[in-house]
């Protein structure tokens, strides 16, 4: 394949590209992911692993990459942190590039990932988020997914996935971090907040991304009443916001959630509606 940084010389004057790897109890995915890291193409990067005080053997593969490259910091909790938002934001205050990209500690960043995205953002002054289309995949499938922002958020999805997209540091500062009051659903509100607040987003065309599908560790199995109430608030706030820009789609998905709720978790449903303040 082509470098696609053929106007940029990679030196040390190149921008500084950091990427957050939240980990809690993936030793079993880990070494892949930060081997796919540490492969990039473009090698002026730094590689940010956030461990939630894991109990399996992460810490130990972990400690192993750091001794094995200078590129790698670890950030480890010393206790259990439950909320994603909170070590997500660890990750970020952590940070000393330019550009910050996101790599689930489950998840593959092909070869050019990180390349690709620099320089749409070199390129395009005026994105302030870059995603890539990916494959989702597990032991028994791979699928290519395809799709735009648009698509996305007519969807009610977030408008990039959050394990594919990189931004730029400045759109952090102006519009926040995670918020751990968001719970289990932190990154779709922080996404719709810089949407909201005016940020473009972009999606590059090329699958740059291995997106693991869900399994038993990973927080949309583990947490998913939580997960998916938060959803549907969000989507009932943003929707309000947004209401010139979306569309039946929007509504129809955020309706359906409300309902699977509702019919899955019926006693958990009725006592979390009616403690709403």
């Amino acid at each position: 394949m082509m470098n696609v940084l053929n106007n940029i010389n990679l030196k040390d004057n190149n921008p500084l590209v950091s990427i957050i790897v939240n980990n809690y109890n993936n030793d079993k995915y880990i070494s892949e992911c930060l081997e796919s890291l540490l492969s990039q193409t473009y090698q002026h990067i730094e590689i940010v692993v956030v461990d939630a005080f894991s109990t399996d053997s992460s810490r130990l593969i972990i400690d192993s990459y750091v001794n094995l490259d200078s590129r790698i910091k670890k950030v480890y909790c010393k206790s259990y942190e439950r909320f994603p938002a909170v070590t997500y934001n660890l990750g970020f205050l952590n940070c000393s590039g330019e550009y910050i990209a996101i790599n689930d500690p489950d998840d593959i960043s092909l070869p050019e990932r990180i390349e690709a995205q620099i320089k749409f953002l070199l390129e395009n002054p005026l994105v302030g988020v870059v995603g890539c289309n990916c494959y989702e995949f597990n032991d028994e499938i791979k699928n290519l997914v395809e799709t735009t922002v648009e698509k996305n958020i007519c969807n009610a999805a977030p408008p990039v996935r959050n394990p594919c997209l990189m931004l730029r540091k400045e759109v952090l500062a102006k519009h926040g971090l995670w918020n751990w009051k968001s719970e289990f659903a932190a990154d779709f509100e922080w996404l719709y907040r810089f949407y909201v607040g005016g940020v473009n987003f972009y999606i590059l065309n090329a699958p740059y991304v291995m997106y693991r599908k869900s399994h038993g560790t990973n927080i949309s199995q583990s947490k998913l009443f939580n997960q998916g109430l938060k959803v549907a608030i969000f989507r009932t706030w943003f929707g309000l916001k947004l209401i010139n820009k979306i569309g039946f789609n929007w509504w129809y998905a955020t309706l359906r959630t409300y309902a699977f709720l509702f019919i899955k978790y019926p006693f958990r449903f009725f006592m979390r509606i009616i403690s709403v303040r």
